[in-house]
């Protein structure tokens, strides 16, 4: 079941993310490391997968984003014909993070502190990195 609290806390992580967040590994090892890591009260459940912890109610919370328009999902084609999906808010979507960054900064101002503060740290490391730091904070490895 989708939480209105993951939907806030999921639509404040694009928005303080800023630029676009590349592929969807990035976004499963990103949120696993801020719950497990960092505190932040996500919901979602992680198991092991590929690459290690993933969350199929996190796809699913993103999906709906992007079915209510408040994320877009941009394809991309790499090399030897593999892609890489990217996501960003749109304009309604930066439109609710206004919304719920003001609401939550009342009630819960060191949620929105930590989460921003930690997504400024993983912005800079490389994917390879996160899921190393993703597999560790949460004890979830890979299941090949």
């Amino acid at each position: 079941m989708i939480r209105e609290s993951d939907i806030d806390l999921l639509v404040s992580f694009f928005g303080f993310y800023g630029a676009s967040v590349n592929g969807r590994t990035r976004v499963q090892k990103d949120i696993c490391i801020l719950k497990h890591d960092a505190g932040i009260p996500f919901n979602f459940e992680f198991e092991p997968h590929y690459y290690g912890p993933y969350s199929s109610e996190l796809t699913d919370t993103v999906d709906t984003l992007i079915a209510a328009g408040l994320l877009e999902e941009r394809i991309e084609l790499l090399h030897l014909g593999i892609l890489r999906y990217d996501y960003a808010l749109t304009a309604e979507g930066k439109r609710l993070f206004s919304v719920i960054e003001n609401r939550v900064s009342r009630k819960r101002p060191e949620i929105l502190k930590t989460l921003k503060e930690r997504i400024t740290i993983l912005r800079e490391k490389s994917i390879s990195e996160v899921t190393a730091l993703a597999k560790e904070c949460s004890g979830i490895q890979s299941t090949i």
